[in-house]
């Protein structure tokens, strides 16, 4: 009898969790016909467990190619958590400290950067420019060149007063990583951050490597078509990397499993914030080092999205609930935050029933 009852019991789990599948992708299905998105990929972290890691859809229109969760996506800013984990690592390594001035890496910084830290740079409060003078998405050319080239301008405000985006700042932190670690800022990453998190298939963009998997890019034209998006070949440190949901399936629980960093430094990410004019169902946003911050139903919400020509990308994490929705696509004009927030509707729903 009390084997028929826990098959019983392990039945009903099983369908449940069948039955959310199925929800999920119907109602990812449903976004894709309604926004017109080719490919999309999904991951999600349930109570500390990947419960789905899949794709839906075409990673390339004219070969016909199907997306996996193994597809390559550009991420776009979803880079910036890695590049703040990186100067996390550094200062660990007693390397920096994140109330260093930028001067003391930048030696030729103009006297008006004298207030800029690195804790600055992480959560945009420098007054720095939101893009470097000059940025060509098609060009590759080394940050130390665009940081240079920028020391003419002024700041946009003091130093420090108050939160404006900067991707600029981001090029001057792996500047920084690349000066502090006496390597490549690419090498530095793999070495110390990607291949401690298994994230074997993670990298920095290049035209010239052969990536397997790589997914090409669309947007939608003025007449409502689809069309190849331009493809932005610059290692842009802001949005710098190539990945897949198996990598950052394996980049949350190293969160989770506060590996690579110590508690207290993984913490701080999300939770030494600044207020943006930002906000969400009335509650103030806030933003941390390479992530925005706030609370959902009374809980910490921890969250950002990604965007580059032709992709569109989005991470909410959960962290009381060890809980994640990860959604990368191929599409320029995607809705990544609605479609998350439905996948998260969903989960909540089901741990309602529960």
């Amino acid at each position: 009898m009390k084997w028929l009852l826990f098959i019983l019991f392990q039945t009903a789990m099983l369908s449940a969790l069948y039955a959310q599948e199925d929800r999920i992708d119907t109602f990812i299905m449903q976004q894709m016909k309604q926004q017109g998105i080719p490919g999309l990929s999904i991951g999600i972290v349930k109570n500390g467990k990947v419960i789905k890691a899949k794709g839906y859809g075409l990673a390339n229109l004219e070969l016909n190619v199907p997306v996996s969760e193994r597809s390559i996506y550009k991420i776009g800013s979803l880079s910036k958590q890695f590049i703040a984990a990186a100067i996390m690592k550094l200062q660990e390594d007693r390397l920096l400290t994140l109330s260093d001035p930028v001067s003391k890496f930048i030696k030729e910084a103009p006297v008006s950067w004298k207030n800029i830290t690195i804790r600055h740079l992480l959560n945009h409060s420098s007054g720095l420019m939101a893009d470097p003078p000059g940025f060509d998405g098609m060009k590759e050319i080394p940050d130390s060149v665009y940081i240079k080239v920028s020391f003419k301008d002024s700041l946009l405000f003091p130093t420090g007063s108050k939160y404006e985006y900067s991707n600029f700042g981001y090029f001057i932190l792996a500047d920084i990583i690349r000066i502090t670690s006496h390597l490549p800022f690419p090498e530095y990453m793999k070495q110390y951050i990607f291949v401690p998190s298994g994230m074997i298939h993670t990298r920095t963009t290049s035209a010239e490597a052969i990536v397997a998997d790589r997914v090409n890019g669309y947007l939608k034209s003025k007449t409502d078509s689809i069309q190849n998006a331009p493809a932005w070949t610059a290692l842009r440190p802001s949005g710098a990397f190539l990945s897949n949901i198996d990598d950052l399936l394996k980049w949350e629980l190293t969160m989770q499993d506060q590996k690579i960093l110590t508690r207290n430094s993984w913490n701080r990410m999300w939770t030494d914030t600044i207020k943006t004019p930002m906000t969400m169902d009335g509650q103030t946003i806030c933003y941390g080092y390479g992530w925005m911050a706030n609370k959902v139903d009374g809980k910490s919400f921890v969250h950002h999205g990604g965007s580059l020509p032709g992709f569109k990308s989005v991470y909410f994490r959960y962290p009381q609930d060890g809980t994640a929705v990860i959604v990368l696509t191929n599409f320029d004009n995607t809705d990544a935050y609605g479609i998350a927030f439905g996948v998260a509707d969903i989960l909540k729903g089901q741990a309602e029933q529960h």
